[in-house]
């Protein structure tokens, strides 16, 4: 009996020596867990080194203030010149009107008219002169007379002769002073006995017709 109760006892002792040593193979491993976990520390993270790109902000114009304190206002952008603007042709020059030609006048001859000229200012031989002017002309010209003093000149013109008179007043270069029918009696104190047989009287006032040459 004593025989069987020994193996038996050594095998029991072996099982209670492992048991210890995986305690202790245990104990250890774990205490080498605590240990490690209390010496590492989390890993800070780490900048990656890619930058993100952020767009530009533009910035807006600042108002520079003026010399008198007021903000100095920001100048508007010029417009950039497009190539249609740039093609376009300049301005052409407007035509004019041509001046209108004066009428043709219808004129009678100037041998078949009588002119009278009557000196109505205070110039010497003003009546002489214009006179001997219109009979170059080959015009009829009476003795010239005085009449009273005048504020302008002035053509008349008999019944019929206003053609005549507008005639004589464009080869003088005088279309613009006025024409008037005769009147009766006759202006500027000119009687009928000096008008004789004159389709047109001129009446010189103290204007252009006073101051023609001789």
């Amino acid at each position: 009996m004593e025989s069987n109760r020994a193996p038996n006892n050594q095998m029991a002792l072996k099982g209670v020596v492992l048991v210890l040593a995986l305690i202790a193979a245990g104990a250890f491993v774990l205490a080498r867990g605590l240990d490690d976990d209390d010496d590492s520390e989390p890993a800070a993270a780490q900048p990656t080194a890619t930058a993100t790109m952020e767009a530009e902000e533009i910035p807006e114009p600042v108002e520079t203030p003026s010399e008198d304190g007021e903000a100095a206002p920001t100048p508007a952008p010029v417009p950039e010149e497009t190539e249609e603007a740039a093609a376009a042709p300049a301005d052409e020059p407007q035509e004019t009107a041509p001046a209108q030609e004066e009428e043709e006048l219808e004129c009678r001859d100037p041998s078949t008219i009588g002119v009278l000229v009557a000196n109505g200012t205070d110039v010497g031989g003003a009546a002489g002169r214009l006179s001997g002017e219109l009979n170059t002309a080959n015009y009829v010209t009476l003795r010239p007379v005085n009449a009273t003093p005048q504020v302008n000149s002035a053509f008349y013109y008999r019944a019929g002769y206003e053609v005549d008179a507008q005639c004589i007043a464009r080869l003088l270069g005088e279309s613009e002073k006025p024409l008037f029918p005769m009147p009766d009696p006759p202006p500027g104190g000119i009687t009928i006995d000096s008008l004789g047989n004159a389709y047109v009287l001129i009446l010189i006032g103290p204007d252009s017709l006073a101051q023609r040459p001789g």
